[in-house]
Parts: structure tokens; C-alpha cells; sequence
């Protein structure tokens, strides 16, 4: 698993000053701090943060102590809000994403893949030489505590923010964000709401959406399992599950007339115990189901991981001809190694599918700042959300968050799956749909091998324009 570590980001430029109230520089003179990265996390978390100051102090701080900190850095109390920044100055993105409970690789993906790309830019003097600070918060997977979090991160002035989970996460954070005239670029939210009938023109998405998803993985399956007549599904029970089930049936009766399917089970989102749900499975499963039946999977991490383990007595994926897991990453493989089934990730990103200079450079660069650990797809999209942010400031002058509305649309920017654009109507980064198969093998690092990969291109994928509809 990925731990991402808090750094501290170099010290803001001499020439930059804040009206910092009495009590707040008394306290830094006190300390002799001068705080560069704010970090806010639950106490039950804690963060090892660097403080660069006279004394060069390195202090292991609580999110109360944060918080106090926060609130001394910024113009008026603010928390360092972007919209008023000037010169020089360093711009604060918030990083809303899961870090803790059974989702919390997720985040710490997000988090790790967009602190290399803070790291990278500030090595270099920054974006149009604003340094970046990224402002943390633990969404939890809760839609409730992620409203929570974006509503502390506008109070203090930061409307530049990344992330997201689920769908529900950035459903309910964009409108937030964009009547506040903040930007929000989603990283893991997949939904096609927010690109049609909930559309609001401060929202950006970086993963391909649950239509491109859907649409691939049909595209996969009739391609390459032609004589699997019927599939069965399990998917989490939430917006995301429902709609890509109902999509990817749409879209293979749409290639393959007389495809049927079978089952479908939903499963909580934070569920730990799959024996009844592997049991509605099997049960009633034909002789020749290893021939002839397909599953179709739309869990993701530590579900994915608990239900082959649990599935593994019942020989769950061995009674399907092929496993598609929808929004399945590689992260499940390094967890269950040896005994990784054969499964057919089609997500984001894996990072043996891309061969570009990019690609080949950020590869490296996070496996030297993350004790050898190739990056995943999450790790990908928190690293591309930091870079989009960073072209767009270059290309608009201005850390204005409406200014970077503007830039952003239409925007076309390197990233380590190339050179992509986010789609000037919508906002959808018209980015490819990556296919990769894993499966357990002692003698491999890590006990698992990928044996194929490759990426389905967005223009074979991309859903119409629709925005409002």
C-alpha cells in the first residue's frame, strides 16, 4: 500500500507578504515558524509534517495544530484563498480524498501521485512561478463529510480543489465549488451526470467516465469472448454500480443480439463479508459455466480484494470464462499476489500500457519518491488533476479560479497517457480507456504477473455531447 509523506513545500518568496493578524504572528514568533504545507487530517490519523524554519524543525502535529496554523498562513484568516492572490504568491489546492476506512488506498494514491507532481513543479520554481501547497482532507468515502470538508476548504479562501471517490462524493462537492466560483477537478468520480443533466461549468474529470467505461468493457467482451452467451454482475450498491450494469448490458445487446444476462448482485460499498454474496452467485451455476458464462465486476479495492479471498473455497472466478472488473486496478493483484485470479482490469491507468516520454518519466520519478512502488491508476489521476492545474495557471497568468475555468476548457496538456484535451463543451478529458490482465504466479514479483495491456481510444469511446440533457 501506498503511504504518501507529508513534505514541506519550499518557503514563499521573499517579496510576498500577508496582513497576518497580531495574535497569529505573535504566536509564529514565538515558535520562530514559518509554516509551507498545510495538512488537515482527522486526529485519529495524525500527519508527520516538515516545517521549514530557522531551526530547520521537523514535528509530528495533530490536525488541531494544523488548523491553528492554517489560520495564521492567509490574508485575513482566510486559509490562503486563491481568488486573491498575487504575484508571486503560492497557490493552495485542496486534495479532498478518502485516507481512511476499506477505501483509503484510494486517496492515498490520489494524494502520493498528486504530491510528486506538487514536488515536481516546485523543484522548477512552480506554475508561472506560484509554488503549490496542497491543503489535505479525509472525505472518508462519506458524501456528508466530503460536503464538509469542500465547505472548510471555501471558508478559508481555497477554491482550487481535487478529488473525489465515488460518484456521490463529487456530486455533491462541484456544485459547492462551482457556485463559489472555485474548480473542482474530479479524480475517481465516474458519473455521467456531471457531464450531462448535472453539468456546472466548474467541474472538470480527469478518469473516463461510467458511459466510456461501460462502453468498453462490452467492446472487450465482444471482441474477445464471442462464445460467452451470458453473464452475471456484482457491483457496489450505489450510483456507480447500478449504472455501469445497466450500461454494459445496453451496450453488448447493442453488439451481440442474442448475448443474455443472468444475476446481479449488489454489494454495500464498505462490506467485509461476501460468503452469502459469492453463494447467489454459484448457486445454480450451469455445468458448463466455465465455458460458456462471463462475470461482469464493477468492485474496486479492498472489496475486490475480500471477495476473491473469500470466493477462493467455492472456486468463484474459476466457474467463469472470463472475469471483466470495471474500475478494478492493480492495487487488488499486489494484494491477493499469488492468488490473483485471471481478471481483466479496464480502468484509468497501468503503467506498463503507455509509452511516451511522459509516461516513462513519471513511472520513474514515483517509484524513487515511494520506495520502489510503480504507480497505480488513482496515483495517475491525482498526478495528472496537480499538472492540469499547473498548465492552466501558465496558459491563463492568473491563479483566478474563473480564469482557470477558461483555461482549462479546451485545454490540451501532456500527461503520462499523452498528450489529451479536456473536452471544451463538457469538461470530460477525452483520455483512453486502459485494459490490462493479471493473474497469480508464485515465481513473479509480487506474485502476480500482467500478461497483456492495452488502450482503447477515447474517440472509440466517448460519449456525445449532452450537457443539460
Amino acid at each position: 500500500m501506498i503511504t504518501p509523506r507529508a513534505r514541506a513545500l519550499p518557503d514563499r518568496h521573499a517579496n510576498h507578504t500577508s496582513p497576518i493578524s497580531t495574535n497569529c504572528r505573535s504566536l509564529l514568533d514565538e515558535f520562530q515558524w514559518n509554516p509551507v504545507l498545510v495538512v488537515e487530517t482527522p486526529k485519529s490519523l495524525g500527519v508527520r509534517v516538515k516545517i521549514r524554519s530557522r531551526a530547520s524543525l521537523v514535528t509530528a502535529v495533530t490536525s488541531s495544530a494544523i488548523l491553528v496554523m492554517a489560520g495564521c498562513s492567509s490574508s485575513g484568516g482566510s486559509g490562503g484563498g486563491t481568488s486573491g492572490q498575487s504575484g508571486s504568491s503560492p497557490v493552495k489546492i485542496g486534495v479532498v480524498v478518502t485516507l481512511s476506512g476499506p477505501l483509503a488506498q484510494i486517496g492515498q494514491s490520489h494524494l502520493a501521485g498528486a504530491m510528486l507532481a506538487a514536488d515536481q513543479l516546485n523543484a522548477k520554481g512552480g506554475a508561472d512561478g506560484h509554488k503549490i501547497e496542497l491543503v489535505q482532507k479525509d472525505e472518508k468515502a462519506d458524501p456528508q463529510a466530503t460536503v464538509t470538508d469542500v465547505q472548510q476548504l471555501l471558508g478559508n479562501g481555497v477554491k482550487l480543489v481535487l478529488g473525489g471517490t465515488t460518484d456521490s462524493d463529487c456530486l455533491g462537492a462541484a456544485p459547492l465549488i462551482s457556485n463559489a466560483g472555485g474548480v473542482l477537478i474530479g479524480t475517481s468520480c465516474q458519473t455521467n451526470l456531471l457531464e450531462t443533466t448535472k453539468f456546472v461549468p466548474g467541474f472538470f474529470e480527469v478518469a473516463p467516465t461510467n458511459y466510456m467505461l461501460s462502453k468498453a468493457t462490452a467492446q472487450y467482451a465482444h471482441d474477445h469472448f464471442p462464445d460467452v452467451q451470458s453473464w452475471d454482475g456484482i457491483g457496489p450498491d450505489y450510483e456507480f454500480g447500478h449504472e455501469v450494469w445497466s450500461s454494459f448490458q445496453t451496450d453488448l445487446k447493442a453488439l451481440q443480439p442474442s448475448v443474455s444476462f443472468g444475476k446481479n448482485v449488489f454489494v454495500p460499498l464498505t462490506e467485509t463479508q461476501f460468503g452469502s454474496y459469492v453463494s447467489s452467485l454459484t448457486s445454480g451455476l450451469p455445468s458448463d459455466s466455465a465455458t460458456t458464462k462471463g462475470l461482469f465486476m464493477s468492485l474496486f479495492s479492498a472489496p475486490t480484494v475480500g471477495l476473491a479471498k473469500q470466493g477462493k473455497s467455492q472456486n468463484l472466478f474459476g466457474r467463469y470464462a472470463a472475469v471483466l472488473n470495471l474500475g478494478g486496478s492493480t492495487p487488488t493483484a499486489q494484494a491477493l499476489g499469488a492468488d490473483t485470479p485471471p481478471i481483466y482490469f479496464i480502468y484509468d491507468y497501468y503503467d506498463g500500457a503507455y509509452d511516451n516520454p511522459t509516461n516513462t518519466a513519471f513511472v520513474s520519478a514515483f517509484k524513487s519518491a515511494n520506495n520502489g512502488d510503480a504507480p497505480n491508476a488513482w496515483a495517475y489521476e491525482g498526478y495528472t488533476a496537480v499538472m492540469a492545474y499547473a498548465n492552466a495557471i501558465e496558459k491563463a497568468k492568473s491563479v483566478d479560479p474563473l480564469k482557470l475555468r477558461d483555461a482549462l476548457a479546451g485545454m490540451s496538456f501532456d500527461t503520462p497517457k499523452g498528450n489529451l484535451t479536456f473536452r471544451k463543451e463538457d469538461h470530460l478529458l477525452m483520455s483512453p480507456v486502459t485494459v490490462w490482465h493479471a493473474v497469480g504466479d508464485a515465481s513473479a514479483p509480487g506474485g502476480f504477473k500482467i500478461t497483456s495491456s492495452e488502450a482503447i481510444p477515447a474517440s472509440e469511446v466517448l460519449p456525445p455531447v449532452n450537457v443539460g440533457k
